[in-house]
């Protein structure tokens, strides 16, 4: 068994991941290296499990978009609230209790419930004919994820719900601002109340036989007396794989060390860890027997840092939930573009090669890219391409926002109206990255810092992607095309786009690369350099 501890924290310090509305973008991608990795684990039939420390009333949810449900977990907020429910359920917000005036207003993203002012002599609103009452969330899956209510036009308490069918939380407000939050079980019984403004952690007097303590100081102290019983109860495994975070590292090695015969793996994606810390890092380290990157020049700075005598494996977490493209199904050539972070005179030279070409050639189609999700920020870049537009004295070419193609689609069959080629496309998410490159004949990201999940996507959807830089995953003429110079762009477009030579030598180069890094090959090179090949686990005979 394989025990995978994953860092999917809402952001420091909170022991709690995303939990948000399904219109409300995320900070970040959710794919990571655990994700990665138990998938990888998993395709080599090796016994995986899923550790998860911090309270996420949606796992479920997330672990199904992540193709990884269902999986063996623990989860120490369910020891915490005592609950042993494992699959999802489906629970309405229509089976709560409502008063009877309640006039419910339905919104494109929420539910809004509305009461009569008339007799309420303490609501702000008393002249108007209804006060807010309560405002509905949902999740992209359409199942309840929080009820908040008010009072005198203040939030006065959000109820969160759980995947699997039941109030897990409520976050009390006072003045509008967060006050203290109340964590129970399945039959609704509290478990344990938060203060949100000390961190402290109070238990509930029906909960205290099923704790050490009457009260901790924070909730972090609550995790790890959890953390500490499941692993001297469950001391059986190959190696414990922690996804390196100062947030959780020292918690989780000192339990460790707790229980004799663990080996352990510090697994390093992106900037989650400051690697400029040397003093952390080596702390950190200590016991790992492995420690694995998503990058070389990740394990050169641990390297230089003074970490030594550790194994060090660099591997690219390919996302595997991709298939490979479509695009060479449709006569439009589409390319997608992301502009947030391309600015001035890189993104008007960048943009005047673009349209000088897509006048060349009529199939090609930009799809502009963007995590701005306003309509006032998107009009605001649609104002900038035509801004360039118009001083390039092109007339051919249209821009369109989200709202306007939807309206283009349904008048296209009965309408002469030229189709928009430029259309500014948001995109928040995995899924919409997805849905994106299913058709995408090329990526064309130039800029300084190239997106990694972009890239990654890219790949193991093979579609070949223009870059301004070298990087550990786009090679020059195999699986993309490194320009180094922003007048270079013409050129790359040229290679994928006039013809189909360069476009199936990178499918074919992608379509290598993701079976050198998805086979069982990775996965024996984890087990020897963890040591389950080279002698006993450390602590035992």
């Amino acid at each position: 068994m394989y025990s995978f501890i994953p860092s999917w924290y809402a952001g420091p310090g909170d022991w709690h991941t995303n939990i948000a509305p399904w219109y409300q973008p995320t900070q970040s991608y959710e794919f990571d290296d655990t994700v990665n990795q138990i998938r990888m684990f998993r395709n080599a039939g090796e016994d995986t499990e899923l550790l998860c420390l911090a309270w996420s009333p949606n796992l479920r949810q997330f672990l199904h978009r992540q193709s990884l449900y269902p999986i063996p977990y623990w989860s120490a907020f369910d020891e915490l609230q005592n609950v042993r429910i494992r699959k999802p359920a489906v629970f309405s917000y229509l089976e709560l209790s409502w008063p009877e005036d309640v006039e419910w207003v339905y919104l494109p993203s929420r539910l809004m419930a509305y009461r009569s002012a008339f007799g309420k002599t303490a609501c702000a609103d008393f002249a108007s004919a209804r006060y807010k009452y309560a405002c509905v969330e949902l999740t992209e899956n359409g199942t309840l994820c929080w009820v908040e209510y008010y009072e005198n036009g203040l939030p006065e308490k959000r109820d969160i719900y759980d995947d699997r069918g039941f109030c897990s939380a409520s976050l009390f407000f006072q003045n509008g601002e967060e006050e203290r939050q109340e964590f129970y079980d399945p039959e609704g019984r509290l478990r344990f109340t938060e203060d949100r403004r000390t961190g402290a952690v109070c238990i509930s007097e029906e909960a205290r036989g099923d704790f050490e303590k009457e009260s901790y100081p924070s909730a972090k102290e609550l995790i790890r007396e959890k953390l500490a019983f499941y692993f001297r109860q469950h001391r059986e495994r190959e190696a414990v794989v922690i996804a390196a975070n100062r947030q959780h590292d020292g918690m989780i090695l000192q339990t460790l060390r707790e229980v004799p015969g663990q080996r352990i793996v510090l697994s390093f994606f992106e900037n989650r860890f400051d690697l400029q810390d040397e003093k952390a890092l080596q702390e950190d380290t200590e016991d790992a027997c492995l420690i694995v990157t998503d990058t070389e020049h990740t394990a050169r700075l641990i390297e230089d840092a003074g970490v030594t005598g550790k194994n060090i494996c660099d591997i690219s977490p390919f996302d595997t939930r991709l298939s490979l493209g479509k695009s060479q199904r449709i006569r439009e050539l589409k390319v997608f573009m992301p502009l947030d972070g391309l600015e001035g005179v890189l993104l008007e030279k960048a943009l005047v090669q673009v349209f000088s070409y897509m006048q060349k050639n009529q199939d090609v189609v930009l799809l502009a890219g963007t995590k701005k999700d306003t309509q006032h920020e998107q009009l605001a870049l649609k104002e900038k391409l035509e801004e360039v537009l118009a001083g390039m004295e092109e007339r051919g070419l249209v821009v369109s926002v989200p709202w306007e193609q939807e309206e283009e689609a349904e008048e296209q069959e009965n309408t002469a109206k030229k189709t928009a080629r430029i259309a500014v496309t948001p995109y928040h998410s995995e899924n919409d990255m997805i849905r994106i490159l299913y058709d995408t004949r090329l990526i064309l990201d130039v800029r300084d810092q190239p997106d990694l999940y972009l890239q990654i996507a890219g790949i193991s959807a093979g579609i070949p992607q223009v870059n301004y830089r070298y990087t550990r995953y786009v090679k020059h003429r195999k699986d993309g095309y490194i320009i180094q110079n922003i007048n270079y762009i013409t050129g790359a477009l040229e290679y994928y786009l006039d013809g189909l030579s360069g476009w199936n030598e990178a499918l074919v180069y992608c379509v290598q690369e993701i079976s050198r890094y998805t086979g069982g090959t990775l996965v024996e090179q984890w087990k020897q350099m963890i040591g389950e090949k080279n002698g006993p686990k450390p602590g035992t005979a």
